[in-house]
């Protein structure tokens, strides 16, 4: 029974270690050193062309400037926006019919009679379209620097076989208050390790699903109540045979998240999403070992999504080992890293309305948080997903900070 303990003590710390630490550790290694560095612009004559989705739901206090990037896109090949308001309760659907009036020939307004969520809308808006040429995927919250749209199609140029393109998001708004810090730290971080595995296998594992493309014949229609469409289209696109790289110059801004709560609630529905994909792209990721897109999807994330099962089985894991040994540091070791998580919890608000910010508590606090929401998604994909409508987030959009 010891034995038993210390080894499944030992599968859980090696799984969080590799998805978190090892993992990014070598792909950054790896990419820099095999990797050449990027060549000068390609030119073509020949630019495909181009179909802005976006499904949106009450989103008029981003609209204004999410229309005026659209508005400034410099692309040199047919151009074409498509908006689907999924039931909007505000000013949301006048801005898109002004947006409309000023791009009668482009732009192309329809509105849902029921609320049927964002991968709904979007299967809706495409079904409609020509099954050749670029669609190009956005949210109302994520604002287009005027060459966005250009160089997410470029890589496709370039390379028949690519299907998928993420944009290189950037965020602004920052404050030392709040999450907003932390959460651009772990996208900075998450952009790092995909344009690593662009470089290395031409598979980064997901776009981050603000601003990305996926060409007309990779597209396939996301099933009903799956939450997480972006990540479902990618893995269908590879599963299809294609390729997807990020890329570092087609860059959009967003307002990064503020509340925790709001951050909470975001990755609790995505944590049920995960599971979803999980399981209908289990063959893509099992055996792990298989081929570069196992072991990405693996590692990236497939261990990030177990994180919160492997630190509760290794935390019981843990006990057994203190209960069968009585051993003194084992115990003491875990007194102090509970200790550590239960202040963690407590003392950052505290701190906060003191007007102290210690990154490394709020750290912390946040990778339990956001553990303890995939779990929480976990148990919602248990009971079973009915619905995939959504709610924006609160987001401090700023645009005198880019």
């Amino acid at each position: 029974m010891l034995w038993f303990c210390l080894f499944l003590l030992t599968i859980c710390v090696a799984g969080v270690l590799h998805t978190y630490l090892f993992y990014p550790l070598y792909v950054r290694w790896a990419a820099a050193r095999r990797c050449p560095a990027s060549s000068g612009e390609e030119q073509s004559t020949d630019w495909p062309a181009v179909y802005v989705v976006m499904a949106v739901h009450n989103e008029a206090a981003v609209l204004p400037e999410k229309l005026r990037s659209l508005a400034d896109t410099d692309y040199a090949g047919p151009l074409q926006f498509h908006f689907r308001s999924d039931q909007s309760t505000d000013a949301t659907d006048d801005l898109l019919r002004q947006f409309a009036r000023s791009f009668p020939d482009q732009t192309f307004v329809t509105r849902n009679d029921l609320r049927t969520g964002k991968p709904a809308s979007v299967n809706q808006i495409i079904a409609s379209l020509p099954p050749t040429g670029v669609y190009v995927l956005t949210d109302a919250s994520v604002f287009l620097t005027p060459t966005a749209v250009t160089e997410l199609v470029r890589p496709m140029l370039a390379d028949e076989n690519i299907g998928v393109v993420d944009s290189r998001m950037v965020h602004t708004g920052l404050r030392d208050s709040g999450v907003s810090r932390l959460e651009d730290r772990y996208i900075g971080r998450e952009v790092g390790i995909k344009q690593a595995e662009s470089c290395l296998w031409q598979t980064m594992i997901g776009p981050f699903g603000g601003c990305w493309a996926i060409r007309a014949e990779a597209y396939r229609p996301v099933p009903p109540a799956f939450l997480v469409d972006d990540f479902y289209l990618c893995m269908a696109a590879y599963e299809a045979g294609w390729l997807g790289v990020a890329s570092d110059r087609a860059v959009v801004y967003e307002g990064v998240g503020q509340r925790l709560s709001d951050e909470f609630r975001r990755k609790r529905r995505i944590g049920a999403g995960n599971w979803q994909n999980l399981l209908r792209f289990r063959r893509l990721w099992w055996p792990p070992l298989r081929d570069p897109l196992a072991f990405a999807f693996f590692s990236h994330k497939v261990l990030r999504w177990l994180t919160p099962q492997l630190l509760l089985v290794g935390a019981v894991a843990w006990l057994g080992v203190i209960l069968l040994t009585g051993n003194y540091w084992a115990t003491a070791l875990f007194v102090v890293v509970c200790a550590a998580c239960v202040l963690a919890v407590i003392v950052d608000p505290l701190l906060h309305v003191l007007g102290i910010h210690s990154s490394r508590v709020r750290a912390l606090r946040y990778f339990l948080a956001m553990n303890l929401a995939l779990l929480l998604g976990f148990f919602r994909f248990l009971n079973g997903i009915h619905s995939n409508v959504w709610q924006p987030s609160h987001r401090n959009q700023d645009p005198g900070g880019r």
